[in-house]
């Protein structure tokens, strides 16, 4: 440094006017007024180059930028001078040229010691209380979906790259045959593992089809076969029986009416009557209101006694429901019983006989009391009324005892104990073919026709025809047991009155005075002919093994002990549904309550059943 010169510390500019006092890398005056400004152009935009400061031209006055890097400051601020194309340059480019090369780099462009520009107050004051700018959240959200758009956009163009990369062409390229030979071994290694895959899926899928075979057939062998049904022997018998079609035949007498009307019994279908009985009444068509009364007080006397009897009054009253009940129950079986097999050809008949059973009921009723001021009422009301309806009614008498029937079919005067005797086989069988089955009743009546008809004696006959029938077996007088399965009853103590040999076989006539009450309403019925009867152990047939019935011996299987004993038995009698047993000679079983197996089949000798 000069004696007497006071140094340069970069804060007061140079003189323009005395260029040779200024050192080689030092900047000009422009320059040191330009990064005097550094500070407040930091706060501006850069000028184009339209904006660029032209000598003679007033420059217009730029907005403030925002604070850059000092680097970019003092690069800017050594471009000053304008160039001949009109352009600010630097003045000074030799000595700026002069700096090493890795100083030229933006980011080392910096003012050396002493020549940083000083910043006025106002720019470091607002440098210093503005903040940092900060981004909304939405422009967060919005950087950031641009963001995974970008990067979705980019993982899809990758896989579409190693997709065409591991893509096979058609056509391999024969200017690099050894290319497209690595990649036809490579090719056929691929294509040999798949075919090993396959093979090893296929082999894997029918090993575990034939494991899942394998365990079904074991689970139906265990739980889904058959296996050992057990039933005891129990006491009882056999019938053989002969089936036919018979037509019954009474002693009938009818009665018949003065005048037409309409019919109101006074005594119940099927019950006995004595001489001079108040039978029926025809009641004149005027009289249809009176009659629609006494029906409506009868239907509540009959709701009251039920419902005084369901209270304890009555006991007497109890007792006539439960033998009402038992009689009806095996009508209502035989109804079920047709309904599952679509037979309704016998309904009328099974309407008919409930009908009968609960008018005798209803008698029956008449006489308790139960001790009721409103049941003694409706039975005065209904007294009333009936004796209203008899002073202008025709009154019906019985002129002799026997049994009333209000169903009439035409032949109670045709068909007779006479006619019985003489007939001949083409005769009855006539009859049975043209006799209407079920007798009905008719409520409307017409002067002088039949009413009602009496059986006079208590005795009715069954004649029939028998196909292929033995003739000692109905000897005249044998007693036989017939069955008729439509009413569910079983006729004892039916004898044979006659039997002549015909073309086909047999005309029967048996006689009985059992259950005549009950088939007042048939002309003709299905019957069945009990011939022979066994009795003793009784065993399912199926249960027989290795039966031969033409020897009468066969083998059963008991449970013994928890396991399977065969025994040979002695077959005695049998038909479709079981068989009349007994043991050998010294032999103990089978005996009553004996548990045999029902199917032999599942068994064998020695077998461990369950108990």
């Amino acid at each position: 440094m000069a004696t007497g010169k006071r140094p340069n510390n970069g804060k007061r500019p140079n003189n323009a006017k005395r260029p040779g006092n200024r050192p080689a890398n030092r900047p000009t005056e422009r320059a040191e007024q330009g990064r005097a400004s550094s500070g407040a152009s930091r706060m501006q935009p850069r000028p184009s180059s339209e904006n660029r400061k032209v000598p003679g031209k007033q420059q217009p006055q730029r907005p403030l930028r925002p604070k850059n890097d000092r680097a970019g400051a003092s690069s800017r601020s050594l471009s000053n001078k304008p160039s001949a194309s009109g352009n600010i340059r630097n003045s000074n480019n030799a000595q700026a040229n002069t700096r090493p090369a890795d100083l030229m780099d933006p980011k080392f462009s910096r003012p050396l010691f002493g020549d940083e520009p000083e910043l006025n107050a106002v720019v470091e004051k607002e440098q210093i209380k503005t903040p940092p700018k900060k981004l909304s959240w939405w422009q967060v959200r919005k950087v950031h979906r641009r963001n995974k758009l970008i990067q979705k956009q980019k993982q899809k163009a990758e896989e579409e790259a190693a997709k065409k990369e591991t893509a096979v062409p058609d056509v391999l390229e024969e200017t690099r045959p050894e290319s497209a030979e690595e990649r036809r071994k490579h090719m056929a290694k691929m294509r040999k593992r798949e075919n090993l895959r396959v093979a090893f899926n296929t082999f894997l899928s029918i090993l575990i089809l034939t494991g899942f075979v394998v365990i079904s057939v074991l689970y139906i062998e265990d739980y889904v076969s058959a296996k050992p049904t057990y039933a005891f022997a129990t006491e009882g018998s056999i019938e053989h029986t002969i089936g036919a079609s018979a037509l019954v035949v009474r002693n009938e007498t009818v009665m018949t009416s003065t005048f037409t009307g309409e019919l109101m019994t006074q005594a119940t279908e099927g019950s006995r009557v004595a001489k001079g009985q108040h039978l029926a009444m025809v009641i004149p068509e005027d009289m249809e209101r009176t009659i629609a009364d006494l029906q409506n007080v009868e239907q509540q006397i009959v709701d009251l006694e039920r419902q005084l009897m369901n209270q304890g009054k009555g006991v007497a009253a109890r007792e006539v429901f439960s033998q009402a009940n038992e009689e009806i129950r095996p009508i209502i079986t035989m109804i079920r019983q047709d309904a599952i097999l679509n037979k309704l050809n016998n309904m009328t008949s099974y309407s008919s006989s409930i009908r009968v059973l609960m008018d005798k009921r209803d008698v029956n009723l008449k006489d308790i009391d139960f001790e009721d001021e409103q049941l003694t009422t409706l039975r005065a009301n209904e007294t009333a009324l009936r004796t209203q309806l008899e002073t202008r009614a025709n009154s019906i008498y019985a002129d002799m005892p026997g049994i009333i029937s209000y169903k009439l079919d035409g032949h109670e005067t045709d068909i007779t104990y006479q006619l019985l005797m003489d007939m001949v086989d083409s005769k009855c069988e006539e009859l049975i073919s043209q006799s209407s089955s079920i007798i009905t009743s008719d409520l409307n009546i017409k002067q002088n026709e039949p009413v009602l008809r009496i059986v006079q004696n208590d005795v009715q006959y069954f004649a029939c025809l028998l196909k292929n029938a033995p003739m000692e077996e109905f000897q005249l007088g044998s007693n036989h047991v017939i069955r008729i399965p439509a009413e569910g009853i079983s006729i004892s103590d039916c004898k044979v009155i006659r039997c002549s040999v015909t073309r086909d076989g047999l005309l029967v006539v048996f006689e009985t005075s059992n259950q005549v009450e009950r088939l007042l309403d048939r002309r003709t019925v299905n019957i069945e002919i009990v011939q022979t009867k066994t009795t003793g152990i009784r065993v399912p047939v199926s249960s027989l093994a290795n039966a031969d019935y033409d020897r009468g011996i066969a083998t059963i299987f008991v449970n013994e002990s928890g396991y399977a004993r065969g025994y040979t038995v002695q077959i005695k009698d049998y038909d479709r549904e079981y068989a009349i047993i007994a043991p050998l000679e010294k032999a103990e079983i089978p005996s009553i309550s004996t548990i045999v197996i029902t199917n032999p089949q599942t068994v064998k000798e020695g077998d461990k059943v369950e108990k």
